[in-house]
């Protein structure tokens, strides 16, 4: 069976580039039928906060990526890493590293200065820790220090990645790797492969950036006797100036796109599309048709470019084919708690649903929909109450919209505009008015449309209150 792990440390927040690994190898799991783990590795005290950790949980469920066991934390693996480093050691196929670090780099700078050859490099490294330079041959004294691993001399370290096909590195060109640290701790290509290992995994699917250290890991994996999973390397995120992604691009966190208003589902088809497309000319495939459709082999090896644009675009498909109903409850966190109305909510979906991109939008531009105490824009207010003939027109147009009986979107654009023909003007001169005084926006959806889904009361209610505030100025 199929066995894919999301891997983040809690040093920082879910971002998009760690949401997307987690999507793929999601989206693998589910479309083999195998099972998604997620490994928090914590092995960073220092850095490691369980702030971050939380972060992680919720942006991965809220994404809707649900893992299948219990959650493995690096930390309580720990004994085990250090167990099977000593392993390795007894057996001969690790070493021991005395030296400090300090005086390794002494060493370093001494000995292996201007050497460029990769080869004569590895094994001048090594004669030089396990037979020292006179200066320092007081640390054989030592029982503890680093622990190496022997990585071979001759012959390549290859894998079939299944993204981009044959990788191979010289295996002389690798020097020994340290898999534990002269304080106990695992170095991570260690820990990573331990935990693979004990969690079962067949496939490991992550960054590009992760490239170089495959090959050190397949000779850890080999020297331990554990089977090698197959990887593949997921293209990098770049910004829109062709840059690696940064909180300088956007938002630092998932969580933050669901804080702006993006559905999850929006956001999930949007990771899904950097670097993989199921449809040469459709970018709206919802979750389930894109874990049918998912093949890894098809992922892109080139980078992608994160287009806020396109996620906003994709969003309002979203929200598009939503209901009122459950837009009504979408919305209800981004609308001000004191004026929030499930009658409103309905009405401001029923007005925006085809306009808006965010959840966000609902209130700001909407937010007549809920109260009657909305903002008014002034400079629209200005421009269209510039004389009192404006009062004098909405108060013949008030009378005439009382006596509509079927109040109706048709029946409403007939009256208003035989009153401005009546008055001998064109029907703007009541269009831009009516739509400030109901609404307080200069611009939105049809008027007409508005003023039947608001409602004869309301609208004629707010005519009045904009009639009084002429009285007063």
């Amino acid at each position: 069976m199929v066995r894919v792990r999301f891997a983040p440390s809690p040093t920082g927040k879910l971002h998009v580039g760690g949401a997307r690994t987690a999507l793929y190898n999601y989206m693998f799991a589910r479309h083999e039928g195998g099972k998604f783990l997620l490994r928090i590795e914590d092995t960073d005290r220092e850095r490691s906060r369980e702030e971050f950790v939380r972060d992680i949980l919720e942006g991965l469920r809220w994404l809707g990526i649900q893992w299948d066991e219990d959650v493995v934390y690096q930390s309580q693996n720990q004994e085990r890493h250090r167990h099977l480093a000593r392993k390795l050691l007894e057996e001969g196929k690790a070493y021991l590293d005395r030296y400090t670090a300090d005086e390794w780099q002494q060493v370093r700078e001494k000995y292996l200065a201007g050497i460029r050859d990769q080869a004569q490099k590895k094994q001048m490294e090594r004669q030089l820790i396990l037979d020292p330079p006179r200066e320092f041959r007081h640390i054989l004294e030592r029982d503890t220090g680093a622990i190496r691993i022997k990585v071979p001399d001759e012959g390549n370290i290859e894998f079939e990645d299944l993204i981009r096909g044959k990788i191979s590195y010289p295996a002389s060109h690798i020097s020994d790797i340290v898999i534990l640290r002269s304080d106990g701790s695992p170095t991570y290509n260690f820990a990573v492969v331990v935990d693979d290992a004990l969690m079962n995994i067949t496939h490991v699917i992550r960054g590009d950036d992760h490239i170089p250290n495959t090959p050190k890991q397949i000779v850890i994996y080999r020297a331990l006797g554990f089977p090698v999973p197959e990887f593949a390397h997921l293209p990098m995120i770049l910004g829109p100036d062709k840059k690696k992604l940064s909180k300088r691009h956007g938002a630092a966190s998932v969580l933050e796109y669901r804080d702006m208003g993006i559905l999850p589902e929006a956001l999930f088809n949007f990771l899904a599309l950097l670097g993989w497309a199921p449809y040469p000319d459709r970018e709206v495939v919802p979750p389930d048709e894109m874990i049918r459709l998912f093949d890894i082999r098809k992922v892109n090896r080139n980078p992608a470019v994160f287009d806020s644009d396109k996620l906003l675009w994709i969003n309002s498909q979203y929200i598009k084919a939503k209901s009122e109903e459950e837009l009504a409850e979408l919305m209800k966190p981004f609308v001000p708690q004191e004026v929030y109305s499930r009658e409103g909510a309905i009405l401001a979906a029923r007005l925006l649903k085809d306009r808006v991109k965010t959840l966000k939008d609902f209130w700001e531009y909407g937010d007549y929909a809920f109260t009657d105490e909305f903002v008014i824009e002034e400079n629209a207010y200005r421009k269209h109450f510039s004389g009192p003939e404006v009062f004098q027109r909405l108060r013949i147009l008030l009378e005439e919209f009382r006596k509509i009986e079927e109040w109706k979107e048709e029946t409403i654009e007939k009256v208003l505009r035989d009153t401005a023909e009546r008055l001998g003007v064109k029907a703007a001169r009541l269009i831009h008015p009516v739509r400030i005084a109901v609404s307080g926006k200069k611009v939105g959806p049809s008027l007409f449309f508005m003023l039947e889904v608001l409602g004869k009361d309301r609208v004629i209610r707010r005519i009045e209150r904009i009639m009084e505030r002429g009285t007063d100025d």
